[in-house]
C-alpha cells in the first residue's frame, strides 16, 4: 500500500483525481476545489511577501519602479525633487495596500486547509500539501527570477549584496532579522547623521566663494558664480532635511540598533579568525571566560584594594628606570590602570571556545613593552620564521619532495597563557648580546628586570 501512495503522490493535479475516485462524486467535487484553492492562496500569499520584499528594496535603494511612475505634462518635471517625493509616496501607499492583504490572503488558507484536512485522511492531506508546496515553491522561483531582472534594470545588482547568514553566527537564544539586516553591515559601520549643522555647512561654500574671489579669470563672472553655489547650497541642504525627514530605513536602522544596545542578555563581537559578527548570550560569555580566570597556575587574585597595588607596581617600576631614565625615554609609569581581558569565540572549534586576549593599553607596564619591543623583535627572525600565509604557500608550493609526504599541523590551545615565563625570560636575556643593550643603555641586570616586570605582573580587571 505505500509502494501505491508513493507512485501515486509524486506531482501533479492528475494524482488527486486518483485518490478521490473512492469518494463519494460530491465529496471528490469538494475536495477539489479547495484543493484548487490551497494552492492559488498559498501562492496568492507567498507573492505579496516577494512583491512588498521587490518595492523595499527599490525605496532602500531610492530608485522608483516604473508602474509608480507617471506622465506629467512637461517631461522635465520629471527630474524635480517634487516628483520624485509623489513617487515615493505612492510608493509607500502600495506597500502599505500590500501588507494590509497578506494576513487576510493568510487566513483564507488556513481555513482552506483546516477544510480540506476535514474531509481527506491525513496521509492523502499530507500528501497533497506537500505537492503543492513543490508547486508554488516552483512558481516563486520564477517571481525571484523577475523580480531580480527588474531590479537589474533599475541598477540594483542584489548578487553583490552580503549574505548575512554567512558573515553573522548567532549563538543566542533569539535575534530578529531587521537586526541581523543591521549587523550583516559590519561593526565598523556608522549610522549616517540625522542632523546637519547650518553654519558649518554653509561656511564651506563661503570658503569656496572666497577661494573663487582671489582667481583673477573668474573676477569678470563673479556675480553668476556666487549666485550657482548658493542656489546649489540652498537646495542641497532642503533636499538632505527632506532625506532625513523621509528616510524610513535610517529610523528602523536606529530602532534595531537602540534595540541590540539595550538588550543585557547578549554579547556581540567578532570571531577570532575570519571576518564576521558572533552573538553569544551573556551567561555563556561570561562563564566561559570565568573558566579561563579560574586556572589558578595562569592567574592569581589580587587580595588588596587595586588603586594601591597599581600604586605598588608604579614605585617599583619607576624606582628601577630612575637611574636610565635618560636612554629609555618615556617608559615611566603614572596613573595607570588595570588591563583589559575579554575572549573572541573560535566558531571554528567544536563548543566555541574563546580565545583569551588582554588590552594592556594605558596599564603601568605598557609603555615598557613598547620599549622592549624594539630590543627582542631581531631575536624572532631567523630561518624558520614564515611572514604571512603567502609566504607560506610560496614555500611549501618550492618544495619537490622524491616521495609523498603528509603535512601535519599543531594546534596549541591558549599559547600565550602556556607559555613558560621564567624560562622564556631567560632563553631571551641569554640571547640578547651585551652590544645590543649598549645602545640602549641597559645591562643584562636590569634588561632581566624590566622583562620580569613586562611579563609576570600584567594586572587586569
Amino acid at each position: 500500500m505505500n509502494a501505491i501512495h508513493t507512485h501515486i503522490y509524486t506531482d501533479t493535479l492528475i494524482h488527486l483525481k486518483l485518490v478521490l475516485e473512492f469518494a463519494t462524486p460530491i465529496l471528490g467535487i469538494l475536495s477539489l476545489d479547495v484543493y484548487r484553492r490551497i494552492e492559488k492562496n498559498s501562492f496568492r500569499s507567498k507573492k505579496l511577501e516577494k512583491d512588498v520584499k521587490y518595492l523595499n528594496t527599490c525605496k532602500d535603494y531610492g530608485i522608483i519602479p516604473d508602474f509608480i511612475k507617471f506622465k506629467v505634462y512637461c517631461p522635465i518635471f520629471e527630474t524635480t525633487r517634487m516628483y520624485r517625493s509623489w513617487c515615493f509616496d505612492l510608493l509607500d501607499w502600495e506597500i502599505k495596500k500590500l501588507k494590509k492583504k497578506i494576513p487576510a490572503s493568510y487566513k483564507k488558507l488556513e481555513d482552506d486547509i483546516s477544510l480540506f484536512k476535514s474531509i481527506v485522511s491525513p496521509f492523502d492531506a499530507n500528501c497533497l500539501l506537500s505537492i503543492i508546496d513543490k508547486n508554488v515553491n516552483k512558481k516563486l522561483s520564477n517571481v525571484d527570477f523577475r523580480h531580480c531582472r527588474k531590479l537589474l534594470k533599475l541598477g540594483i545588482d542584489l548578487s553583490k549584496k552580503v549574505d548575512k547568514n554567512k558573515v553573522i553566527f548567532n549563538f543566542s537564544d533569539k535575534i530578529s532579522n531587521d537586526q541581523k539586516d543591521l549587523l550583516s553591515l559590519g561593526l565598523d559601520y556608522c549610522m549616517p547623521p540625522n542632523t546637519i549643522n547650518q553654519t558649518h555647512f554653509f561656511l564651506c561654500f563661503e570658503k569656496l566663494c572666497h577661494t573663487i574671489r582671489n582667481c583673477k579669470i573668474y573676477k569678470e563672472r563673479w556675480n553668476h558664480i556666487t549666485s550657482t553655489i548658493s542656489i546649489v547650497a540652498n537646495n542641497t541642504f532642503k533636499k538632505f532635511k527632506h532625506y532625513i525627514k523621509n528616510n524610513h530605513e535610517h529610523h528602523s536602522f536606529f530602532t534595531s540598533l537602540k534595540s541590540l544596545k539595550d538588550d543585557d542578555n547578549i554579547i556581540i563581537t567578532r570571531p577570532d579568525k575570519s571576518r564576521g559578527i558572533v552573538i553569544l548570550n551573556k551567561d555563556d560569555y561570561q562563564s566561559k571566560l570565568q573558566s579561563i580566570l579560574d586556572d589558578s597556575s595562569k592567574f592569581k587574585r589580587i587580595s588588596c584594594d587595586t588603586a594601591s597595588y597599581l600604586l605598588k607596581l608604579e614605585d617599583k617600576l619607576n624606582r628601577l628606570l630612575r637611574p636610565i631614565k635618560t636612554s629609555i625615554g618615556e617608559a615611566t609609569s603614572s596613573g595607570s590602570k588595570p588591563g583589559f581581558l575579554y575572549g573572541l569565540p573560535k566558531i571554528h572549534k567544536l563548543g566555541h571556545p574563546l580565545r583569551p586576549i588582554i588590552s594592556a593599553v594605558g596599564t603601568f607596564n605598557y609603555n615598557t613593552a613598547k620599549f622592549l619591543v624594539k630590543i627582542i623583535s631581531p631575536l624572532t627572525i631567523n630561518q624558520y620564521m614564515i611572514d604571512n600565509s603567502f609566504a607560506f604557500v610560496k614555500e611549501i608550493c618550492s618544495l619537490k619532495p622524491l616521495r609523498p609526504v603528509t603535512m601535519a599541523s599543531f594546534d596549541i590551545e591558549a599559547l600565550f597563557t602556556n607559555v613558560p615565563l621564567r624560562e622564556t625570560t631567560e632563553i631571551i636575556v641569554n640571547k640578547t648580546t651585551t652590544l645590543t643593550l649598549n645602545e640602549f643603555g641597559l645591562d643584562k641586570t636590569t634588561y632581566g628586570k624590566l622583562l620580569d616586570i613586562a611579563a609576570h605582573h600584567s594586572l587586569m580587571a
